[in-house]
């Protein structure tokens, strides 16, 4: 397991119609881990939810409308061939095609010649949690309350995600895998009723198979959730929103000093992906996370022992063109300072 040292990267959408101009940003300001972008404003294809849908049986997506949802009866009849593709391991089959990921074709075609320095490359994939609550049926009835498809729509997932590292392997060895979850908030809740060992199986599923495929994975959630559920996964790199969750995560420092124990990696979203990027600097950013680490150390966990990526706080597709580039330059800057450039 490699030990970072605050190399920065990002989480994966960018608020970019332009996919060279998006590219050229990332490659500018992240030197030595790269990442393709989700141009979600380019395409609805591009939505996160969208974009990895191909090979889902009776998946629907309706581009005016801004709408994707599942077809109960055509599923039911194309999850025989799915789940057959799945076990021929038809990584084809399940590819990202270009109309859903003009990003990633540019990222891949520019690479060589933007991306000297990089130490590794970096994908993402919508988590099964996140992607099976929020599309439905045509009955409006989330994904995830049934089981067979659920159980699908994972490994129609983690095909996507080993798709992409072989594609990855292509432009460097070292390859790094996010599964975005940002709906992990809602497990253990009120509003979401569904057995947490599903959950826990589900992401386990998606992990083992990113590390037998030779990649680090990671998960990016954005909100607060149950963090010693995450920690105590085998997953290589976990993903939180340090700079607005820093004390919720905290509370579980002994979880935190075994995940770290382990060789795992903490990627610090310390940078604020909002107008509140407008009113900080690269330098308090900076003190924000050597603040936090303190805080470890006062808790019995040695700061220099703990492998470290900065990122912003979470995607920035939401935002307009000029804030997520100051965003991405400030991570970069911060990532700099951390290192002691």
């Amino acid at each position: 397991m490699p030990k970072f040292n605050f190399e920065a990267t990002g989480i994966g959408s960018l608020p970019f119609k332009d996919p060279k101009a998006a590219c050229r940003l990332v490659f500018d300001n992240f030197k030595h881990i790269p990442f393709w972008p989700q141009l979600n404003n380019r395409s609805f294809k591009e939505h996160m939810y969208c974009q990895f849908s191909e090979g889902l049986p009776g998946i629907v997506i309706d581009e005016k409308k801004r709408s994707i949802y599942i077809d109960s009866e055509r599923a039911a009849s194309g999850m025989e061939k799915a789940y057959q593709k799945y076990l021929d391991q038809d990584l084809d089959y399940f590819k990202i095609s270009e109309p859903f990921a003009e990003g990633f074709y540019e990222f891949i075609g520019s690479f060589k010649k933007e991306a000297p320095a990089a130490k590794f490359v970096k994908g993402h994939v919508t988590g099964p949690v996140s992607f099976a609550l929020s599309v439905t049926d045509e009955k409006k009835r989330s994904l995830i309350y049934d089981k067979d498809i659920f159980d699908l729509v994972t490994k129609v997932l983690v095909m996507k995600a080993r798709w992409q590292i072989r594609e990855l392997k292509k432009l460097s060895r070292d390859v790094i895998i996010f599964i975005d979850e940002p709906y992990l908030v809602s497990i253990g809740s009120s509003y979401v009723n569904i057995p947490v060992d599903d959950v826990i199986r589900s992401l386990d599923e998606i992990f083992s198979a990113i590390r037998e495929a030779g990649a680090l994975s990671g998960i990016h959630c954005c909100g607060n959730t149950d963090w010693p559920l995450l920690l105590k996964r085998g997953v290589d790199i976990l993903n939180f929103d340090a700079y607005n969750f820093r004390n919720e995560f905290f509370l579980y420092h002994q979880d935190i000093r075994d995940f770290i124990g382990r060789g795992s990696t903490i990627a610090w979203g310390i940078v604020p992906s909002s107008s509140v990027a407008d009113s900080t600097t690269p330098e308090d950013v900076g003190k924000r996370l050597k603040d936090a680490l303190k805080v470890l150390e006062d808790k019995g966990i040695d700061g220099s022992k703990i492998s470290s990526l900065v990122t912003p706080s979470c995607g920035l597709g939401t935002l307009d063109e000029q804030m997520a580039k100051r965003i991405i330059e400030m991570t970069g800057r911060v990532s700099d300072i951390l290192k002691g450039n």
